[in-house]
């Protein structure tokens, strides 16, 4: 697996997943709620921020119908009614969005849904691209991202590996190597039985070279901290302040921040335990090991030069002492000294 860079981060088989607040636009056009949104991020512990650029009109047909069902969210009549409402964020905002963002050591990344939003995002100095899995058939986008030379993290819901291995090769021709795929199932929330975690690793085996990560649209944070047991590498979670907001669908089933924070305890507790693949003695079972294991004790006073036999012997706590494994080597041994009843025998004691 290749070491990726994004700010500060490493993203490598050796790293925690790299959690990523997926704010999208939740700012709801507002500048105040798209700093409070950064600030909030950072405080739970997440890595980084991301948002959405885009606007309306290049993005989709005014009758476009939209294509997901959550409950509780407006009703709109096509998705352009609904990203129109959005997509009004004024550009000087991000300047403030990112020079609070560093002031908080949190990265501040982006999804760009056109060429013209890449190199506004380009001229900010975002670290990273992010592109929507509806956008992995965009070659054209594609490719004018991977130019940037920033790492490119590619969503692949929808996708068949097929169509995964070509994105990748768009990226690659353009001499980026710095490629991460996120899993992904592209429904609004999706359904816990269709969230298959195990395409993670099937991804990893099948990308060997790319870190493997998750872009999660289940409901609460259990899914994506049991991805971090499968090898997940970079965790996208929808966030947003107020599940309550109006506009944006993704407030209703994203998380808030205390679930955020949640999450990101959760994915580095998993990720600590983890461990590796060797069965032996970890340095905080010692005390376990010497006090619950048992030993070969004396059940009563053994004299000096006498034979120890069955009778008065046995095999007891703690594991200090010679191994119950090793008690018909024990039999019929004499005693060097006097050895009280109920004493740890050692080697040490016996002839």
């Amino acid at each position: 697996m290749k070491s990726i860079r994004i700010g500060k981060r490493v993203i490598s088989e050796d790293t925690p997943p790299f959690v990523v607040a997926e704010a999208g636009v939740n700012h709801n056009a507002k500048p105040e709620l798209a700093i409070q949104l950064i600030e909030a991020a950072a405080q739970a512990g997440a890595d980084a921020i991301k948002f959405q650029n885009y606007k309306a009109e290049r993005l989709v047909t005014k009758s476009a119908p939209v294509y997901w069902n959550v409950p509780g969210a407006a009703k709109v009549s096509s998705q352009f009614e609904l990203f129109n409402k959005l997509d009004g964020l004024p550009p000087e905002a991000y300047r403030d969005m990112m020079q609070r963002a560093k002031e908080l050591g949190i990265v501040l990344f982006s999804t760009p849904f056109s060429e013209a939003d890449t190199d506004f995002l380009e001229k900010l100095g975002v670290p990273a691209y992010k592109l929507a899995s509806a956008d992995i058939t965009h070659h054209r986008l594609l490719r004018h991202v991977a130019r940037t030379g920033k790492p490119v993290i590619l969503s692949t819901g929808t996708c068949t590996l097929g169509e995964i291995e070509e994105a990748v090769e768009v990226v690659r021709k353009e001499g980026n190597e710095d490629i991460i795929l996120l899993h992904c199932t592209l429904t609004y929330p999706t359904p816990f039985e269709d969230a298959n975690l195990r395409m993670i690793p099937l991804m990893q085996s099948v990308f060997p070279e790319c870190p493997i990560g998750l872009s999660d649209h289940t409901y609460g944070v259990n899914v994506a901290i049991a991805a971090t047991a499968l090898g997940c590498k970079m965790m996208e979670k929808h966030y947003t302040l107020d599940k309550g907001l109006p506009d944006s669908p993704d407030h209703k089933f994203g998380v808030d921040p205390k679930e955020l924070k949640s999450l990101v305890d959760g994915t580095r507790q998993v990720f600590a335990a983890l461990g590796n693949a060797a069965k032996r003695p970890v340095a905080s079972e010692a005390p376990a090991k010497a006090g619950a294991r048992r030993s070969v004790v004396t059940t009563q006073p053994v004299a000096a030069g006498q034979r120890l036999e069955e009778s008065a012997l046995d095999c007891k706590r703690p594991g200090t002492g010679i191994s119950p494994k090793h008690f018909d080597l024990v039999l019929g041994r004499r005693a060097k000294k006097d050895i009280p009843a109920d004493t740890v025998l050692q080697w040490e004691m016996l002839d």
